[in-house]
C-alpha cells in the first residue's frame, strides 16, 4: 500500500506511547513492520508486536499478519524474556542479540536423531558487541540520520507528496545520508555486493521519496554509485583504525608478492556474517592466547569439562577466525585448536559464522526435498542415468535413513556431472585403509565398510567408520554416514576459509545455496536450473 502512514506505537502502556511515520506505507510483513519499529525507536530487546482489535472491543491481539495493519492504528510493543526469544520468528529479526534465521526454526522439526550436538544454551552466543548477529536482511530498512537531515527530508517528502518536488539535497545532507546508510551497511557486511547497494539505494528513494533522481533508467543510479564510493572510503577509514575485518586487506598485512590493493582479498565469499570479528573489549591479543594455551590443557585432560570447553571456545572465536585468516597449515592448525575438531563445536562455530545451524538445516532440507530429488534423478537418461539407477537400488527394501541421504548426496553429484567419489573413498576393511593414502589426501572422507556388509549384500550402507582427512591429518572419525560426513566438511570448509574442492564445485554450491539458503540469490546457470526443477 503506498502513501505515508502512522501508527501510534506502545511500549508497556498507555503512558509510553510514541508515534511512527513510515513514508512508504503500510509493510508487507509483520518483520518488515518489527523492522521498522525496531530500527525506528532504536530498539534493542527482543519483542512481539499486539494490535487494537475492534472485533474485539479493542482488546490486544497478537499481529500475525500485516493485512490487520491500518493507517492510524495503535500497536503495542511486548518485550520478551531472553529465555523464550529462540522460539519466536519476530525477535530473530527484531533484536539484534538473537541468533538464528527464519530457517533455523523450520528445519528444527527434521532429523531428530541428528540434531546438532548443543544445547539451547549454547546457541546464545552471538550477544557479544564484537560479532553481528544476523546475516543481510530480506529488507532493508532505511535508518534515521542526523536530525538536521531528518528536518530536511521530512520537509522534502512532504513537498514531494504535495506538488512532486523533487529534494536537492546539499552536500553535507547528502553526506549525512551516505554516512547513516554506510553504518547501517556495516551490521550486516563490510564488503556488499552490487546487488545489495542497489538494494539499499532502492530502499532510500521508497523510504524517501523526494530524493529519487530523474534522467536515470531506476531513479536511483546515482544513489547506488555514491554508496559504492562511501563504502570504500568507509573501509579506508576503518582499516586506519584497525577493524579486523579490513585491516587484514591492508598492504602492509598482505603477503610478499601481494603487495597490490586488489590482491587476494579477504572477504566472506560464503554468506558469512562474523567473517573476521574483533577482539572482545577489554581483552587483548596476549589474554586470548593465554586462554587458548588454558583451553588446550583443558581438552588434554581425561575428564574433560565440556561447558567450560564451549565457553573458551566461544571467547577465543575472533582470536581463532583472525589466525584462520593467515591461512595456517591444516596440521599446525589442528595441534593448536585442537577443540574445533568435535562434531558439536563444528556446529557452534558454523552458528558464529553464519548465525544458522549446520546439521539439522541440511539434514533437515535434505530430507524435505528427497522426493523431489528422486524425480529428477529417475528422469535422468544416459550414462548418468544408469549409475543413478544403480545408486537408487540401494535404497529398495531398506529404511535406514542414513543410507538413503547417502544415496541421494551421490545422485545429485552424479546429476550435475561430478561425482562424489573423487571425495569419498571406500575400504572394505581398516586393515585395508593404509596410512600412505590419509597422509596423501588433501581433503576427502574415508568410509570403511561393516563386517560383512558389503556393497551388494545384506545391510547394505553400513559403515564401521567414516571419517574426514585434511591435508593429511585425520580430523574427524566415527561419524554416521557418508552424509553426516559431508556435513562436517561442509562445516569445516568455513570454520578453516577453505575452498571447495574444484572436482565437486556445482555439488557445494546445491549445499550452501539450495540446502542451507546462504547466498541463494546469485546461482551459476546448472545449479539454477537444478532450482527451478526442484520447484516445479
Amino acid at each position: 500500500m503506498a502513501g505515508r502512514v502512522t501508527f501510534r506505537v506502545l511500549f508497556g502502556g498507555e503512558d509510553d506511547a510514541r508515534k511512527l511515520i513510515i513514508e512508504s506505507g503500510i509493510p508487507n510483513t509483520v518483520e518488515e513492520f518489527a523492522l521498522q519499529i525496531k530500527t525506528f525507536f532504536q530498539v534493542t530487546e527482543p519483542f512481539r508486536l499486539q494490535y487494537r482489535d475492534r472485533e474485539m472491543d479493542d482488546q490486544f491481539i497478537t499481529l500475525s499478519s500485516a493485512s490487520e495493519l491500518e493507517d492510524k492504528a495503535t500497536v503495542k510493543v511486548v518485550f520478551m524474556p531472553s529465555d523464550t526469544t529462540s522460539s519466536n520468528p519476530l525477535t530473530r529479526d527484531a533484536s539484534p542479540t538473537i541468533p538464528g534465521t527464519p530457517s533455523s526454526v523450520s528445519s528444527s522439526s527434521h532429523g531428530a536423531n541428528d540434531s546438532d550436538s548443543y544445547s539451547s544454551n549454547d546457541t546464545i552466543i552471538l550477544s557479544s558487541p564484537e560479532t553481528r548477529s544476523c546475516s543481510w536482511p530480506k529488507v532493508f530498512v532505511v535508518p534515521r540520520f542526523s536530525y538536521c537531515a531528518e528536518m530536511i527530508l521530512h520537509s522534502g517528502n512532504n513537498e514531494f507528496n504535495a506538488h512532486g518536488t523533487l529534494l536537492s539535497p546539499t552536500p553535507k545532507t547528502r553526506s549525512d545520508i551516505l554516512q547513516g546508510l554506510a553504518e547501517e551497511i556495516m551490521k550486516y557486511t563490510a564488503y556488499p555486493k552490487d546487488e545489495q547497494l542497489e538494494e539499499v539505494a532502492k530502499a532510500l528513494i521508497q523510504s524517501h521519496p523526494c530524493l529519487l533522481e530523474k534522467g536515470t533508467r531506476s531513479g536511483y543510479c546515482g544513489w547506488k554509485h555514491y554508496l559504492k564510493i562511501k563504502m570504500m572510503n568507509f573501509r579506508s577509514k576503518l582499516s586506519r583504525a584497525g577493524h579486523p575485518e579490513v585491516a587484514v586487506n591492508s598492504l602492509k598485512n598482505k603477503r610478499t608478492g601481494q603487495e597490490k590493493p586488489a590482491a587476494n582479498i579477504k572477504k566472506p565469499r560464503k554468506a558469512e556474517v562474523n567473517f573476521c570479528p574483533n577482539i572482545p573489549r577489554g581483552e587483548t591479543r596476549e589474554n586470548m592466547e593465554a586462554e587458548r594455551v588454558a583451553l588446550l590443557t583443558e581438552v588434554k585432560k581425561k575428564k574433560k569439562d565440556e561447558a567450560e570447553i564451549k565457553k573458551m571456545m566461544q571467547h577465543t572465536f575472533s582470536l581463532r577466525r583472525q589466525e584462520v585468516l593467515q591461512e595456517p597449515a591444516i596440521p599446525e592448525f589442528h595441534n593448536r585448536w585442537p577443540a574445533l575438531f568435535d562434531v558439536s563445536e563444528i556446529n557452534l562455530e558454523f552458528i558464529r559464522l553464519t548465525t544458522i545451524p549446520l546439521t539439522s538445516k541440511f539434514l533437515g532440507e535434505l530430507d524435505r526435498l528427497t522426493d523431489n530429488f528422486i524425480k529428477l534423478f529417475n528422469a535422468k537418461g544416459g550414462v548418468a542415468g544408469r549409475k543413478i539407477t544403480a545408486i537408487m537400488a540401494q535404497m529398495d527394501n531398506n529404511e535406514d535413513i542414513n543410507v538413503r541421504r547417502d544415496c541421494v548426496l551421490s545422485c545429485l553429484s552424479i546429476y550435475l556431472n561430478e561425482d562424489l567419489d573423487t571425495l569419498v573413498k571406500e575400504y572394505m576393511d581398516i586393515e585395508s585403509m593404509a596410512e600412505a593414502d590419509v597422509a596423501e589426501k588433501t581433503m576427502g572422507i574415508y568410509a570403511v565398510r561393516a563386517v560383512g556388509h558389503g556393497p551388494d549384500g545384506p545391510g547394505n550402507g553400513r559403515f564401521a567408520d567414516v571419517g574426514l582427512v585434511l591435508e593429511g591429518v585425520e580430523v574427524l572419525h566415527n561419524l554416521q554416514s557418508v552424509s553426516h560426513a559431508c556435513v562436517m566438511l561442509y562445516g569445516l570448509i568455513y570454520a578453516l576459509n577453505l575452498s571447495y574442492p574444484k572436482s565437486l564445485k556445482r555439488t557445494f554450491e546445491v549445499y550452501q545455496k539450495i540446502l542451507m539458503d546462504l547466498d541463494s540469490t546469485t546461482l551459476s546457470p546448472k545449479v539454477q536450473a537444478l532450482k527451478i526443477k526442484l520447484l516445479q
